[in-house]
């Protein structure tokens, strides 16, 4: 088997369609992750602990997009950044060949976001997620 190494810039993000409207993802970074309970009781001789739930969180940074065609304003109280219910998720990472190497689904809820401009004309919009139905993000590796 030849080894690929999963290097350089290549990816996507596919969010739910009122987010994939609104920004344009540049990075991400997941964290997955356990909760880890200590179970450890009168007359253990070592440490007793179990794992928990599989638990997806991280954030997102991209930069805003309007539509510049429209002719009126919108209040975006419903878009996904401000919305209070969970959407799709899915992050992907390839390696040079363009296939579908590396992917972590979940549905997660958005929060914590921030939006930025400089002078220098940067303008970025960033979200944090977590995993908010339950189960555990689903993850398929190319192995």
């Amino acid at each position: 088997m030849a080894d690929t190494y999963v290097i350089g810039n290549d990816g996507a993000v596919t969010l739910p369609v009122a987010g994939a409207n609104s920004i344009h993802v540049r990075s991400f970074a997941a964290t997955i992750s356990r909760v880890e309970s200590d179970l450890t009781g009168f007359g253990d001789s070592g440490k007793r602990r179990r794992l928990g739930v599989v638990d997806l969180t991280g954030s997102l940074n991209g930069v805003p997009i309007v539509d510049a065609t429209a002719s009126t304003t919108t209040a975006v109280s419903s878009a996904w950044f401000m919305s209070d219910t969970t959407a799709a998720l899915t992050l992907t990472i390839y390696d040079s060949t363009g296939t579908n190497d590396a992917k972590i689904a979940a549905n997660c809820i958005f929060n914590g976001h921030a939006f930025n401009a400089d002078k220098n004309g940067d303008s970025t919009l960033t979200a944090n997620f977590s995993n908010a139905d339950g189960a555990a993000p689903v993850v398929t590796w190319l192995v």
